[in-house]
């Protein structure tokens, strides 16, 4: 593999893929709730950004993103497009993975001499580029890709209708990108630390949490997976604050724009940003909405 798979690569990951969407009664229930105050409605689905391409979705969410007047997700169209290219000048010009990790961390990631490196371009990658690489790699081991991603699902039903978005993509990568080096680092080895049975057996049990559909046991399970992965807690801390509790704020602060008096709208992001007393559900009861799980079955 070659530098500019590696590019297409990073825009998949960004969901520039598009597949046949599939909408049918099934057993998951995924994270799937409703708010409400006074006039405002809004249906809330936690996203997985990798799944199995055939995995159907709930008719109960087909039929609220029908009945809504928006489909809101964390990058509008106009965002996902540009944060794949984003993601591919990040590269370095030169190589670079070296020095930002231990020379043991470095050899094991490379099996002894590099070559599987410089194959498919991870020289070249900052720290927190070459552990989105390598988890993305985990979740394909595991069966779950980005074309089964949830988003593309909603954006097939959705058609050529805008999707609003609540952040820039410059904002999502620079949530990753401005880890410092010590978070980027310890957060990389630990990945490479990990042995990869272990690391397949926790992608596995969220991807069962998901189809359960229970917001605050997928955060429990990403703090957990922190812990288990070796990363110390003040480390958990500042990650969670910058890729989680940073944004959830964010989020919340930008979706009054894109609320319809009388009508209900979509909202949609990563499941992990939904659990937990920082999480999405836990910020709109302080602003005093009303949630509830969207029961199956229900019309």
């Amino acid at each position: 593999m070659n530098i500019s798979w590696v590019k297409q690569f990073l825009i998949g990951v960004c969901l520039l893929f598009h597949s046949m969407a599939i909408f049918a009664d099934g057993s998951d229930r995924l994270p799937f709730y409703e708010a409400r105050k006074g006039d405002t409605h809004i249906y809330i689905l936690g996203t997985m950004h990798v799944d199995k391409a055939d995995n159907m979705l709930r008719q109960e969410i087909a039929r609220a993103l029908a009945q809504s007047s928006k489909l809101v997700q964390e990058l509008s169209d106009d965002e996902t497009l540009r944060a794949g290219f984003l993601m591919a000048s990040s590269l370095c010009a030169v190589a670079c993975l070296r020095p930002q990790i231990s020379e043991q961390s470095y050899r094991k990631l490379a099996g002894g001499d590099g070559a599987m490196l410089a194959s498919i371009g991870l020289e070249r990658m900052p720290a927190w580029m070459v552990s989105t690489v390598l988890a993305l790699a985990d979740y394909e081991k595991a069966g779950y890709t980005a074309m089964g991603a949830t988003e593309i699902k909603l954006k097939n039903l959705w058609g050529n209708r805008t999707i609003d978005g609540l952040e820039t993509a410059q904002e999502q990568i620079m949530a990753l990108a401005s880890l410092d080096d010590g978070a980027q680092r310890e957060m990389l080895e630990s990945h490479i630390n990990t042995p990869e049975e272990k690391r397949l057996a926790m992608v596995r049990e969220l991807h069962n949490l998901w189809r359960r559909g229970d917001a605050d046991a997928i955060y429990q399970w990403y703090q957990r997976m922190s812990e288990e992965e070796g990363v110390s807690a003040s480390m958990i801390r500042e990650i969670d604050e910058q890729l989680n509790t940073r944004r959830n704020h964010r989020f919340m602060a930008r979706l009054p724009q894109h609320l319809v008096s009388g009508k209900s709208i979509f909202l949609a992001v990563g499941a992990l940003h939904l659990g937990g007393p920082q999480g999405v559900l836990a910020l709109l009861r302080e602003q005093g909405y009303t949630i509830s799980a969207v029961a199956v079955g229900r019309r």
